[in-house]
């Protein structure tokens, strides 16, 4: 502000010099230019704050875009941890994903060769029995245990070893032997 009011001084200083000491025309060109000296350094002064206001909100911006880039800088920063811990978490679903299918295929494995030896086993399984059934000795059985056998078989009401025929009424027995007897005769008849 001193330098501009120096300036105003220096413009204004030869211009009162000039005009001398002169009565009343002169006393009214020194006001005037006294009024145009405070005009002057009235605008040289808002000017002064102007730029001044002016260097404050440059020097506000640049700190306000320095702020901006250094949150920028630290959002990208966040960011590529970010993708990293996500490329980590892929990898590691990845990996359980892996492991799953081939555990799933193992399994189903496991159980197919199961499900075969089931097979297998009730295959074998008569095989088996017959195979201690005939490893076994059996001794033959004595008369008496065959005796014995019969005679349970005889007594019993519904026989194994030896059905016994339903029971006929007595004419039918006759009508059976009656119609054995013509064929025996024919039979003695042919043996004569």
């Amino acid at each position: 502000m001193e330098k501009l009011t120096k300036k105003l001084l220096i413009l204004v200083g030869p211009l009162m010099l000039m005009t001398g000491c002169q009565e009343h025309s002169d006393q009214r060109l020194t006001q005037m230019a006294l009024q145009q000296t405070k005009i002057q350094a009235e605008q040289s002064r808002q000017m002064l704050e102007l730029q001044q206001e002016v260097a404050t909100g440059a020097r506000q911006l640049v700190s306000a875009d320095a702020q901006s880039r250094q949150e920028i800088v630290a959002m990208q920063h966040d960011l590529q941890i970010e993708r990293a811990n996500m490329a980590q978490r892929w990898d590691q679903l990845e990996q359980e994903r892996k492991h799953i299918a081939s555990q799933r295929y193992y399994d189903s494995v496991i159980a197919e060769v199961i499900s075969n030896l089931g097979i297998i086993l009730i295959c074998l399984l008569p095989l088996i029995v017959c195979w201690q059934l005939l490893r076994q000795t059996v001794e033959p059985a004595t008369e008496n245990e065959v005796a014995e056998l019969l005679l349970d078989d005889l007594v019993a009401s519904k026989p194994l070893l030896f059905p016994q025929k339903p029971f006929m009424p007595e004419n039918s027995e006759h009508q059976e032997l009656s119609s054995d007897a013509p064929a025996q005769n024919r039979l003695g008849t042919m043996n004569s």
